[in-house]
């Protein structure tokens, strides 16, 4: 049996639970790209890089080490997608609507590895129902 690594990770999401998911990846070395919408204003990597400035500020600090927070990227679901392919884990974070989880899925779904393992933080929707939009083959990695 040959063992998954994980290099790299994609976070969709940079609410709390997204942004404190990637402080815990670069905890342990991992680097992470977190994404969200692009900002209406301002930088549109601006509501990223908010989320990773208030990890600096959380007391306790879901960081380990502040300095950590450089291994996080910002990326937005409208320029970066084609980041996804160099991540070998994809974490969903987003708000509990099943329409905007299908949409993301059907947006990112083209961009995913062929290897990659993608994953939902969901706490209450079916996950069978998630994974209706997704490709045949990426459903068994979902």
């Amino acid at each position: 049996m040959s063992r998954f690594q994980v290099r790299k990770v994609a976070v969709l999401g940079a609410g709390v639970m997204g942004a404190q998911i990637a402080a815990h990846l670069v905890n342990v070395k991992v680097p992470v790209v977190l994404f969200d919408l692009p900002a209406k204003e301002g930088a549109k990597n601006g509501i990223v890089q908010k989320a990773i400035d208030n990890l600096k500020k959380i007391k306790p600090s879901p960081l380990g080490v502040a300095e950590d927070a450089a291994r996080i990227e910002a990326a937005n679901y409208e320029e970066h997608l084609d980041k996804l392919k160099d991540c070998d884990l994809i974490i969903e974070a987003i708000a509990e609507r099943m329409d905007w989880k299908l949409d993301l899925y059907t947006k990112i779904a083209p961009h995913i590895a062929p290897h990659a393992i993608v994953a939902s933080n969901t706490s209450g929707l079916s996950i069978t129902k998630l994974s209706d939009v997704l490709p045949e083959e990426i459903k068994p990695r979902f």
